[in-house]
């Protein structure tokens, strides 16, 4: 039971290590200056959603 759970521990670790880093999709921009994106989306009736992300984390 204890080398299973070991087994499975260390095979759940090694696959996080093994992750690909994540890749934004098409329509994610970069934020340049926010008054006016917070103006084109009043403008447009639509909402600015924040991606909070360390540069290469995954």
């Amino acid at each position: 039971m204890k080398i299973s759970l070991l087994v499975g521990c260390l095979f759940g670790a090694v696959s996080l290590f093994a992750a690909d880093p994540f890749v934004a999709p098409s329509f994610v921009k970069e934020l340049e200056d926010l008054e006016k994106v917070q103006k084109k989306a009043i403008k447009e009736n639509k909402a600015v959603t924040f991606l909070l992300m360390e540069p290469g984390s995954t």
